[in-house]
């Protein structure tokens, strides 16, 4: 049985990735920060028949993460999706908070989970991060967030020739806009922003993206699971878009 860690686990693509990876017959390793969200996603997994633990622990805090990881003694998938979606723009008075939150969790916080499990990849085994439609251009508002999903593309692009020796694949999702309480957040805040409603967001963004609807989160998992899969071991470098054609 492969051992799959899952960041970010608790809600939204983390955790259809890690029901996913259930079924596919994994033992899930989901981290979070919260206990109770955990909690109910492996006795769900535990339902279904599958294999799953729960580990809290923070991204942002590397000693706890590796101390959180220290009895798994062997990882085969690592999925890092643990991201938040702040917004500011250059003149916000709150501007640098944002940009160290977005930066800390959704970059350097794969970064610390990648160092907590290096020495524990298998050979061959499989990494996706998750980065976003976002991580290949602008918008405004969004610098940390945008900033932060570049860079992780950039470091699935170092890390992939790094890591090839080993058989170890690195690749990317980039999700566009999906069905998430993120993005129902990102959509209220809009429409309080500019005197909207959330419904006239999301008709907004949906004008935008030719197959006319947001990509469910069990349509991400199902691409994660593909890279994670014994198939995919010549895909490697690689980032897949994830957004019904926006982008």
């Amino acid at each position: 049985m492969r051992t799959a860690i899952i960041t970010g686990a608790g809600d939204g693509i983390g955790r259809a990735t890690a029901g996913r990876l259930a079924r596919d017959g994994a033992h899930v390793i989901a981290i979070g920060r919260t206990g109770a969200t955990l909690g109910a996603l492996v006795d769900e997994v535990r339902r279904e028949g599958g294999v799953a633990r729960a580990v809290v622990a923070d991204v942002v805090d590397p000693g706890a993460l590796r101390a959180a990881l220290e009895p798994v003694e062997r990882v085969d998938v690592l999925v890092a999706n643990a991201g938040v979606c702040g917004r500011a723009r250059l003149d916000d008075p709150d501007a640098d908070e944002v940009w160290g939150e977005v930066l800390d969790v959704n970059l350097t916080g794969a970064w610390n989970t990648l160092r907590a499990v290096e020495h524990r990849l298998a050979p061959g085994a499989r990494i996706v991060l998750v980065s976003s439609g976002l991580g290949h251009r602008g918008r405004a508002g969004y610098a940390a967030y945008g900033a932060s999903k570049h860079g992780v593309l950039g470091l699935m692009r170092a890390l992939a020739p790094e890591l090839a020796p080993r058989g170890i694949t690195v690749n990317a999702v980039c999700p566009g806009w999906v069905d998430t309480r993120m993005a129902a957040a990102d959509l209220e805040r809009t429409a309080r922003e500019r005197g909207t409603t959330p419904a006239v967001e999301r008709a907004v963004a949906l004008a935008a993206i030719p197959t006319g609807r947001f990509v469910s989160p069990d349509e991400v998992a199902a691409a994660i699971a593909f890279l994670a899969s014994v198939e995919a071991a010549s895909i490697t470098g690689h980032a897949l878009d994830l957004s019904g054609g926006e982008f």
